[in-house]
């Protein structure tokens, strides 16, 4: 969970009540998959066998795909990053103005950037992540410090009632997919996490758990801030938050970015450091990596609208990997151990996601163009 949560709200605007349908879907499906890209990753590690290196995504899409399948996932996979990079950047800048406003310093969110930049930057410098693990924690309490205030404004009527909502709104419902599925990524990484279990055989257990826990956990968030603030509810919940409750949330999600930064660029850095010789030490590996930043800031700046851009991310990028792919990856590497339903259900997830992803594509694509001509 992270700014997807905080942005559903702002996705039930788009989309109507309909949308909690949405997540529920979106969260059955990214479900699935995750436990078929799990199967997946046990195919290929018993067909390397025992002296083999360990199996991630990239090398599950080459197996089931050959090279072709591996390059594809991991230009999307690095283009995520690129765009969550680019949202982090985004974050900062409007909770900046949203905590300090303008000032002689900066007068916008775009110039909060900059300042954000000079903090977050450095952080790709940094010789060891592990550096920054204790800001994981302060991730974890802003969560729940957002999440509590979003509560205590809902459950002690804090807040202007008879906000108008919609059953539904079709125009606009693509927009929530991306939004819907970017809670539920990290497809990613669960191969590695469930190598890394003592009891590798429980994953499947921890993934309903965790699924259950977010999607209950991101209704009950988008529900309440939809109720109270309905067509008004802005990119993030926090922007509608008022006084010292709003004070707080800004304060604490100002480090979320901070702490996340430099652990999401990793990969697009190690990948980009490996294709340029030289590129993964000395002045080099600097130069690299602080090139990368700057050129995610440069996105973020062009494409300040964040529920939008993490509409697009999501739609494009998100659905791609953690709804469309594994199934296919897992009909081909296990289809021969799959019935006639497993297939046909294989086959139906994988359609769902091409579909969600045209559809949310599309209709981000036109919201952020727009957004950035001012009509929106």
């Amino acid at each position: 969970m992270g700014v997807g949560l905080l942005s559903l709200p702002f996705a039930l605007k788009s989309s109507g009540w309909v949308g909690i349908l949405v997540l529920w879907v979106m969260g059955i499906a990214t479900n699935y998959t995750a436990k078929a890209l799990c199967e997946c990753a046990d195919a290929v590690a018993k067909r390397n066998g025992p002296s083999a290196g360990p199996v991630g995504y990239e090398e599950i899409a080459e197996a089931a795909f050959g090279p072709i399948g591996r390059l594809i996932i991991s230009t999307i996979i690095y283009v995520e990053l690129f765009g969550t990079c680019a949202l982090l950047f985004i974050l900062e800048g409007d909770n900046m103005f949203k905590l300090f406003g303008a000032t002689s310093l900066a007068s916008s969110p775009a110039m909060y950037m900059l300042l954000a930049a000079a903090v977050m930057i450095p952080t790709v410098w940094l010789p060891d992540l592990k550096s920054l693990s204790f800001l994981g924690a302060a991730g974890v309490t802003a969560t729940c410090t957002v999440s509590a205030a979003v509560a205590y404004t809902f459950l002690t009527g804090s807040f202007v009632p008879g906000a108008p909502t919609d059953l539904a709104n079709w125009a606009t419902l693509p927009l929530v997919l991306g939004i819907c599925t970017f809670c539920y990524s990290g497809h990613g990484v669960f191969p590695a996490i469930q190598k890394s279990m003592k009891e590798p055989q429980q994953f499947p257990q921890v993934l309903n758990v965790a699924y259950l826990v977010v999607a209950v956990l991101c209704t009950l968030m988008g529900s309440a801030g939809y109720y109270m603030f309905g067509t008004g509810a802005l990119d993030l919940i926090t922007f509608n938050l008022t006084g010292v409750l709003a004070a707080v949330c800004a304060s604490v999600i100002l480090v979320n970015p901070i702490a996340k930064f430099a652990l999401t660029m990793e990969p697009v850095s190690a990948a980009l450091q490996g294709a340029v010789p030289g590129g993964r030490q000395g002045l080099m590996r600097l130069v690299l990596r602080t090139g990368l930043a700057i050129a995610i800031l440069m996105a973020a700046r062009s494409l300040p609208f964040l529920a939008h851009l993490m509409a697009l991310v999501g739609s494009f990028m998100t659905i791609s990997v953690s709804v469309t792919f594994p199934p296919l990856c897992h009909q081909v590497l296990c289809g021969d151990k799959n019935g006639p339903l497993r297939t046909a259900w294989n086959y139906f997830v994988a359609l769902l996601g091409l579909v969600c992803t045209y559809c949310g594509t599309t209709a981000s694509m036109k919201s952020l163009a727009a957004k950035a001509a001012g009509v929106a």
